[in-house]
């Protein structure tokens, strides 16, 4: 009788935990809209927070025992996040924490995953690139090579010969001219393969000179003029070239100043031609003109939206969303360029945010 009222109380214990939580995961607020308007008032706006992304926890309603013991206990989540790209409502994000590349379907809202099968499975993804039809390349570092898959992450093409690349970090795609770029960053040079797998020419070497690299990071390409653009991370600046790899300008010197460069990382072109460039020193995200002139600069370190922690890859879509993995605070922050094209498509959008 004793054990049987111990175990009457127990069981009486833990059916009131039990509803004292799920009342208060019940009443809990849902999070709160964020509204980050660039440049403040009353500057015109020229780009807007839209959202974070972290992993399922975007997509999936917390259930209860998600809420008592801890999300990360049953979903994927971003651990250490690098390279970003995004086409056809999707986005693609290496992770060097987990080895694979996170799909978020954002049409369909739920994510998959890349480079976790036995064929083609990754070892430490950095750059990402998506083709016109779907293919999606990713660079390894550790395995020196890079991996092309389908939609449904079968591996289709794995390039570079042995020593071909000694460490393989961002790559850019140009679809209109099936042109793969792929930046290496020991190798102080750009490869430039056919988005069918096939090596066309290389350009660069080590130095400081016009044209020469010192441990370059990452890589864009404009769509526009089809210009190259490189981040010469250890030379402290931006270069350019043409399709060809023929030089064309450079900017950037190193300084602690806003409009300069400690630890120049991801780098994204939107449509009228503007440079998105995070620096990792400074935490933040600097915006250029086409002649290398500071228009705008986000952010500084911390954990809010607006702000960030290391950032890494930066991507700028054919929409000018432009999306920037902060990646010691384990997401991709997305923000949106008010370029003429958006506001004429977007009047009462844009209208709302010159009221703000």
């Amino acid at each position: 009788m004793r054990r049987a009222g111990k175990n009457m109380l127990k069981n009486r214990f833990y059916a009131l935990f039990v509803f004292a939580i799920s009342v208060i995961y019940g009443c809990a607020a849902p999070p709160k809209e964020v509204k980050l308007i660039y440049p403040s008032p009353p500057e015109e706006p020229r780009l807007v927070y839209l959202k974070s992304y972290s992993g399922e926890s975007n997509f999936k309603k917390k259930g209860f025992l998600e809420f008592v013991l801890g999300e990360e206990q049953f979903r994927a989540e971003l651990r250490k996040p690098y390279g970003v790209a995004a086409y056809d409502d999707k986005m693609y994000v290496t992770d060097t924490g987990s080895a694979v590349v996170f799909v978020f379907d954002l049409k369909e809202r739920k994510v998959t995953f890349m480079g976790d099968k036995e064929l083609g499975k990754l070892a430490l993804p950095i750059g990402v690139a998506v083709t016109s039809d779907g293919i999606v390349f990713v660079s390894d570092a550790k395995q020196k090579r890079v991996f092309g898959y389908d939609a449904k992450g079968n591996l289709k093409v794995a390039l570079g010969k042995k020593d071909e690349f000694k460490n393989p970090a961002g790559i850019a795609v140009n679809n209109e001219l099936g042109r793969l770029y792929i930046v290496d960053s020991y190798g102080h040079m750009v490869h430039v393969y056919s988005t069918k797998g096939e090596p066309l020419f290389a350009f660069g070497k080590r130095g400081d000179g016009d044209g020469e690299f010192n441990f370059p990071s990452n890589i864009a390409v404009e769509r526009k003029t089809d210009n190259v653009y490189v981040v010469d991370t250890q030379n402290f600046r931006v270069q350019v070239f043409d399709k060809d790899g023929k030089f064309v300008k450079r900017f950037g010197q190193i300084g602690d100043a806003p409009g300069t460069f400690t630890r120049p990382k991801g780098i994204g072109v939107d449509s009228e031609g503007h440079i998105y460039i995070a620096d990792a020193a400074f935490d933040n995200l600097q915006i250029f003109d086409d002649k290398g002139q500071l228009l705008l600069f986000i952010g500084g370190p911390g954990h809010e939206p607006g702000h960030f922690w290391l950032p890494a890859g930066v991507y700028v879509d054919e929409k000018d969303r432009v999306y920037i993995v902060d990646s010691y605070n384990r997401r991709v922050q997305v923000f949106q360029y008010l370029s003429e094209r958006w506001k004429k498509e977007n009047p009462e959008k844009h209208k709302e945010y010159l009221m703000k």
